[in-house]
């Protein structure tokens, strides 16, 4: 009795080490299929994220993930050419590569989820949610590694969700604590479907005597089993089918039963698996199913596992099916966002070039004209700045829709990215005149579309556009070069005022070479100080004393030549130079003030400073300046920054906070440029200035234009109200001073009536004279 009783152990620990080894080998087998889906994934979250994340974290996580995913592909098939693996070696390896991949998984929330936009969140999650509910069929044979991948991927998301602190991101951190919790049950109930199915399959080879109890447990974990198995016989005749089963194919189980598989109308999945017609051996098919009984269009996954005796003869056999039409769903979807955009669901880059690169072809064979308009929204940073991304990003699907109304069938709309979106318009005409004329006929169509007011979150918001042109006929297969052309159109019609559509002209290829140019040598000026301040000396005209001084950027050319600030400032500014150039000139001005100072010879009230509007949105400008001021040591009163009308439209809320915070450190701000721009006296009541400057173009005709000196005088009037300091530019006559003066001897005035703007040795002269 006891060597029985000891066999009988004997027996039982070699049945459980063998269902362990089918347990490791099916889930090696299941990552095989897996490490295709990791790694699409992974490209597809990278490519989604690519334009919003920073990319550097985003390469690392990339590298992170494919060399995991590698070394889990080679150790899979190291394991494959072991004929008898050892269990806890493989075990091991299996369980590291699963843990370090499920922490880079769930790393995502963590690394990016705050950092990006909603519809980039709702993908995070979404990606999240997918990945962990695919684990469930991959690493069901071991519920461990369920739970640990599980609870890597969604308790991340579920932090992430409960930090945002917004109604709507708890309801979704409900749901994914839902989530897991159906999900935990499920991989349970999934798990020990499994092994009780090898377990069984494993005495039903031993023991035909246990047969009977088997079956009833086989039976057991048949019925409650999550996914869909049918039994068939040797005929291929369905004898048996679960509750799963029946679910998914919205049917009764005397409908399945007595089917022949041979008989079924869709005989895809049989002929997927068994090509061959050989039935005895394991096979499975993953693809399209159209169902009998319904008429479903499903997408399914069944493995056909044939049922053998001791001898090895087959006496029927279990299939295992699973609804994989969700996740195929998912799939497309997936494919359909590759080549589209997910905000506008527009044609992207790749499948536009893809469009142009058949056009190409067909234009050279018809001999046709093809056209290209490249359209970029005029403002809308200030749009996006002012009322919000979302704001930004619904006027952005609502020009999608207005341009798609005024497309014909066969053109093609397609968003690049941002506010840019292009316009294909194939085969308009056989000759390049009448493609140009259509071409610009569509874009004036869409000019008045988008001048209309948009009606978005209780906000009216007004926009225009600027459209590039190019033709298609006669280019080479070179697409980049066709979408250049048209871009360097489009920057054109922005330079000469926006609102406006412009045709390629080779001609703007040497603008842009000029800007590339310049671009150059401002990076070479900044580096090698090649900047100087000039100051122009500000005078109160009844006194004709010096009080005060604005300082200038001069910037000469490797011979000498000095270049116009009109000429390289717009570039600073569009390649975001300007603060380094901006910080400079403060910096410099500083140091110059207290160098005067210490020389004794400083008698001015202050010099100004003029500030570019993208200086203004920088957020820490008003501690650039700050740090300035204490570093040289001198009284904040000393430094005044001037800026336009237009900064303050563009910025509003940003520059009042700005003047706010900078007053109360003692630095005053100057309107400059008053009149010029969007005058308004509520600008003059919410915002605390210290001088208004009027703009020279007035000062200029005073004399001739009794309108212009009618002006002038009510800019006097209002500054008076308000407690201003009025400085008058471009002062250059005698009769242009006394005209002032008559008006207001309070003013003060800058020109070359009394000098033109110097160098700081040359002005320090006048720090020594009493009067201009």
């Amino acid at each position: 009795m006891k060597g029985s009783s000891l066999l009988h152990l004997s027996k039982h620990f070699r049945e459980a080490d063998d269902i362990r080894l089918r347990l490791l080998r099916l889930l090696y087998d299941n990552f095989s299929g897996a490490a295709i889906v990791i790694w699409f994934n992974a490209s597809l979250f990278v490519y989604i994220l690519w334009p919003v994340a920073d990319h550097t974290q985003l390469l690392f996580w990339y590298a992170f993930i494919s060399g995991i995913t590698l070394i889990r592909v080679v150790d899979t098939s190291l394991f494959f050419r072991q004929k008898l693996p050892t269990y806890s070696q493989w075990y091991k390896r299996l369980f590291l590569g699963v843990l370090f991949s499920a922490i880079a998984w769930g790393a995502i929330p963590l690394i990016f989820f705050a950092a990006v936009a909603p519809i980039y969140q709702m993908f995070i999650i979404l990606l999240t949610v997918g990945m962990s509910a695919g684990a469930l069929s991959t690493l069901a044979a071991d519920l461990r590694l369920s739970f640990i991948y599980l609870f890597a991927l969604l308790v991340p998301l579920a932090y992430r969700l409960l930090e945002a602190d917004s109604p709507i991101y708890f309801a979704s951190f409900i749901l994914v604590l839902a989530f897991i919790i159906v999900v935990i049950r499920t991989a349970r109930e999934f798990h020990l479907s499994l092994v009780e199915s090898y377990r069984n399959l494993e005495l039903y080879h031993h023991a035909k005597a246990r047969l009977s109890k088997s079956e009833q447990r086989l039976h057991m974990m048949f019925e409650q089993a999550p996914i869909g198995i049918f039994y068939y016989d040797n005929d291929l005749v369905i004898v048996d089918a679960n509750n799963a089963l029946c679910a998914f194919l919205h049917a009764e189980r005397d409908q399945l039963v007595g089917l022949h598989l041979r008989d079924l109308p869709d005989q895809r999945p049989l002929r997927g698996a068994y090509h061959d017609d050989n039935y005895t051996r394991y096979g499975v098919y993953e693809g399209p199913y159209h169902t009998k009984l319904r008429g479903l269009d499903l997408w399914i996954k069944v493995e056909f596992i044939p049922i053998v005796d001791d001898r090895g003869g087959m006496i029927g056999g279990m299939a295992m099916f699973t609804d994989k039409t969700q996740e195929h769903n998912a799939m497309k979807q997936a494919e359909f966002l590759a080549l589209h955009d997910p905000l506008t669901r527009l044609p992207n880059r790749e499948l536009l070039k893809e469009r142009i690169r058949q056009l190409l072809k067909e234009d050279r064979r018809l001999a046709h004209f093809s056209a290209l308009l490249f359209l970029d929204l005029d403002r809308f940073k200030h749009i996006n700045d002012s009322a919000g991304h979302l704001v930004g990003d619904q006027l952005l699907v609502e020009t999608a829709r207005r341009l798609e109304t005024l497309l014909r069938e066969s053109d093609t709309l397609s968003r690049l990215g941002g506010d840019e979106f292009v316009i294909l318009l194939p085969v308009i005409a056989s000759d390049e005149d009448g493609t140009v004329r259509h071409a610009f006929q569509v874009a004036e169509k869409i000019h008045e579309a988008l001048r209309q007011p948009y009606r978005i979150e209780g906000h009216q918001l007004y926009t225009s556009c600027s459209i590039g042109i190019t033709t298609l006929e006669s280019f080479p297969d070179d697409i980049d070069e066709v979408l250049r052309r048209a871009d360097t159109a489009m920057y054109q019609a922005k330079e000469e005022g926006r609102d406006r559509t412009r045709f390629y002209d080779p001609e703007m290829d040497q603008k842009a070479r000029d800007y590339l140019h310049t671009q150059q040598r401002l990076r070479h000026a900044i580096d090698t100080d090649g900047f100087t301040l000039c100051y122009q000396p500000i005078v109160q005209i009844a006194t004709d004393r010096v009080i005060a001084a604005e300082a200038l950027l001069r910037w000469h050319d490797e011979i000498g030549n000095e270049i116009s600030p009109a000429h390289f400032i717009p570039v600073a500014e569009e390649s975001g130079m300007i603060r380094a150039i901006g910080e400079w000139v403060i910096d410099e001005t500083c140091r110059q003030i207290s160098t005067w100072e210490a020389e004794g010879i400083f008698n001015l009230e202050y010099i100004s400073v003029n500030i570019s509007p993208r200086q203004l949105i920088e957020s820490d400008f008003a501690d650039v300046i700050v740090e300035s001021v204490r570093r040289h040591g001198i009284a904040p009163e000393q430094l005044r920054l001037e800026i336009t009308e237009t900064a303050l439209i563009e910025n509003f809320d940003k520059t009042k906070k700005l003047i706010d915070t900078l007053n109360a450190e003692g630095v005053k701000f100057i309107i400059d440029d008053f009149g010029t721009g969007y005058s308004s006296l509520s600008y003059l009541k919410q915002f605390a200035f210290s001088a208004l400057k009027i703009d020279q173009s007035f000062i200029r005709d005073i004399l001739q234009d009794p309108k212009d000196a009618a002006l002038v005088r009510a800019i006097i009037d209002i500054a008076r109200q308000f407690g201003y300091q009025v400085i008058a530019e471009g002062v250059e006559e005698e009769a242009q001073r006394e005209m002032l003066r008559e008006n207001d001897a309070a003013v003060a005035y800058q020109g070359y009536l009394c000098s033109e703007a110097k160098e700081a040795a040359a002005f320090a002269e006048h720090l020594h004279k009493k009067g201009c």
